[in-house]
């Protein structure tokens, strides 16, 4: 038998789940619902009313059965939850046409006609017939709430009077649950109903596929229920078809994934294979590098020597225009002397003369040939004498360089610069030229550097003397420190001297005073012998009278040697325990002076040792002063020597 609805379509409210339940934490009624924007072909929200009449009655149960009426979680009354809320309103008002005054000043706090006007456009959205007169408008807007399951209640009185503090917030709230809706079914209407395709990880197929059946679901439904078999068994045709080209493309794309994954399985065997020869490749990879840094630093010293040479090439080649020059005039000379001697005559006393000239000419150039290797050969010892010489200077400068760095020499803006340059930058090029200064960087060394460093030589050594007077003051007052503590150390052994012979007169007279007790029990026990052989009852009673009297009179002065004693001991121990706790104290702050006083020397050793500056120095003599002032304030302070009981 085949079942039909009454007044409402399929898409109409009853499959909705709705979005203010979803943004208040409350579950979700049915499947997922169809767009809410279809005004046209809606029903009317009375009738709507009638058909959520059972529904709305099941959720007043269900909250009656949860424990009554429900508080509103959200912080109505709170500034910003109220802000926040005008301008969600604000926004969803002007983006969808709304047509009358609005600002956040007029949702601040609204009037009657102004809460009227927004909510019949929100309802409208839904209900085209909303507020159309036949109902009244507090009666109309409390059951639509109801009807959308809002799950809270809307009270009538508040909806006289909109505007009030304490109504409100709830008022805004109810409006802001009902934009989320509205957003929610026009998102819904936008989105796009075409199954997503793709395999991009195993979530988005099931999301898919979930999609596909719960749409032939809600298709399959409304024809069940309205009796389109055919149209139920085409639905059902269409969702398996469509899971049959699913799978289809399902096992092409794990046949495509098994391809891959042979390849892959390949590419690792292949991998595997050559990494066996990693360690060997990586060996000769690091051989291979060191190799090229080797070449590398030999073409630095190769463009080195290359540019040295060069330099020599341009010397020579200059020496070599020279010398050209020279012999161009020298056989522009012979020239003119072989025309004058062919123009001339001669006789045989001429020619043998003129032999005799080019022996000695030729005599003398061969004389000048070996000058001149000579001379080449002093050049080149003496340009290997200047490098070394450069390299040494070079040295010395790096050397001087350092060592005028830590004396605050460098640079210029270093304390005890004057403002001058110090720092020395040797300059091999101008090595040949007669000015030194500018060799050594503009430095002259004589007239600049060497009184500076005197200056400075003068003051470091007048500080270090002071210094060092000082370091010999505080050795004597560490002496003078090491004499008092062997002094309170000496008085301590003697207190305890003290106080262990007076330990050894306290056993010592306490034994006798145990002997005499011994003597008087023995004395006592031998009267009481005697009381019992005599039978005398009033020489018995005499006897042991007297003996009685006897016995307290030793009773008594036995405690009152014990107390005495107890008294003695007791005062020597608190005398011994006050030495000692006075030899330690002293003690202490000996050893305490004598630490702060070994800091203060090794930390003006290390100030002189370091070249620190005068400041530094009268800052030491300062601190130092300070010191011995403490020290001698301390000394003067410290505790009296114990007097003996």
């Amino acid at each position: 038998m085949r079942r039909t609805l009454g007044p409402v379509s399929s898409s109409g409210l009853n499959s909705r789940p709705s979005m203010g339940r979803q943004s208040m934490g409350l579950p979700s009624k049915g499947p997922q619902r169809t767009s809410m924007a279809m005004g046209s072909s809606r029903q009317s929200m009375s009738a709507r009313n009638q058909s959520l009449g059972r529904k709305s009655t099941g959720i007043s149960r269900e909250t009656m059965a949860r424990g009554g009426s429900r508080q509103d979680p959200r912080p109505l009354s709170d500034k910003g939850f109220m802000n926040a809320s005008i301008r969600s309103l604000l926004n969803f008002l002007m983006e969808n046409g709304y047509d009358s005054a609005i600002s956040p000043k007029i949702l601040a706090r609204p009037s009657s006609k102004d809460f009227n006007n927004i909510v019949t456009f929100l309802f409208r959205k839904i209900d085209p017939n909303f507020n159309d007169g036949t109902h009244k408008f507090e009666d109309e807007v409390a059951s639509a709430f109801k009807a959308l399951g809002y799950p809270f209640n809307i009270s009538k009185t508040s909806l006289y009077a909109v505007g009030s503090p304490h109504t409100w917030p709830g008022l805004l709230a109810a409006i802001t649950w009902l934009i989320e809706l509205l957003t929610y079914d026009q998102e819904v209407a936008l989105a796009p109903n075409d199954e997503e395709e793709g395999f991009e990880d195993m979530d988005k197929l099931v999301a898919v596929s979930d999609k596909a059946f719960f749409g032939y679901l809600a298709e399959a439904y409304t024809s069940f229920l309205s009796g389109d078999d055919d149209r139920y068994a085409q639905l059902e045709e269409e969702l398996i078809e469509k899971f049959e080209a699913k799978n289809e493309e399902v096992e092409q794309e794990c046949e495509r994934i098994a391809v891959e994954n042979d390849d892959i399985v390949g590419n690792m065997e292949n991998l595997s294979q050559t990494a066996n020869a990693l360690p060997e490749l990586e060996k000769r990879q690091e051989d291979l590098s060191s190799d090229l840094e080797k070449f590398h630093q030999l073409i630095e010293q190769l463009n080195d020597h290359k540019a040295a040479l060069e330099k020599k090439v341009e010397s020579r080649s200059a020496e070599l225009d020279r010398n050209q020059a020279d012999l161009s005039a020298i056989n522009e000379r012979v020239t003119e002397l072989k025309n004058a001697v062919a123009s001339q005559d001669l006789s045989a006393e001429d020619v043998r003369r003129m032999q005799g000239e080019r022996a000695r000419v030729e005599e003398g150039l061969e004389k000048a040939f070996a000058t001149k290797q000579q001379h080449s050969k002093e050049l080149w010892e003496a340009e290997t004498e200047l490098n070394k010489v450069c390299d040494e200077l070079e040295a010395a400068a790096s050397v001087f360089n350092s060592k005028a760095t830590e004396l605050q020499l460098i640079p210029e803006t270093a304390k005890h610069s004057q403002g001058k340059k110090f720092k020395i930058v040797v300059d091999k090029a101008l090595a040949e030229e007669s000015d030194t200064n500018a060799m050594l960087g503009n430095v002259d060394i004589k007239n600049e550097v060497r009184p500076v460093i005197a200056q400075l030589k003068e003051t470091m050594t007048g500080n270090m003397n002071v210094a060092k007077q000082e370091l010999l003051n505080l050795l004597d007052q560490e002496e003078q420190a090491e004499e008092q503590l062997k002094e309170a150390l000496s008085h301590a052994t003697t207190l305890e001297n003290r106080a262990r012979r007076a330990e050894e007169q306290y056993t010592k007279e306490k034994e006798q005073l145990d002997a005499t007790i011994a003597e008087l029990v023995a004395e006592t026990e031998e009267a009481e012998t005697k009381t019992t052989q005599l039978r005398d009852p009033m020489a018995l009673e005499t006897a042991i009278a007297r003996n009685t009297t006897r016995l307290n009179q030793l009773k008594a002065l036995r405690e009152e040697k014990l107390e005495a004693a107890a008294a003695r001991k007791e005062a020597v121990h608190n005398e011994i325990l006050k030495a000692l706790n006075m030899c330690a104290d002293h003690k202490d702050y000996i050893q305490m002076q004598l630490g702060d006083l070994k800091a203060y020397g090794e930390e003006k050793l290390q100030m002189l040792q370091g070249g620190n500056t005068e400041k530094k120095v009268e800052e030491a003599v300062v601190e130092e002063e300070t010191a011995e002032e403490n020290f001698n304030a301390g000394a003067d302070e410290l505790p009296p020597p114990p007097t003996s009981a």
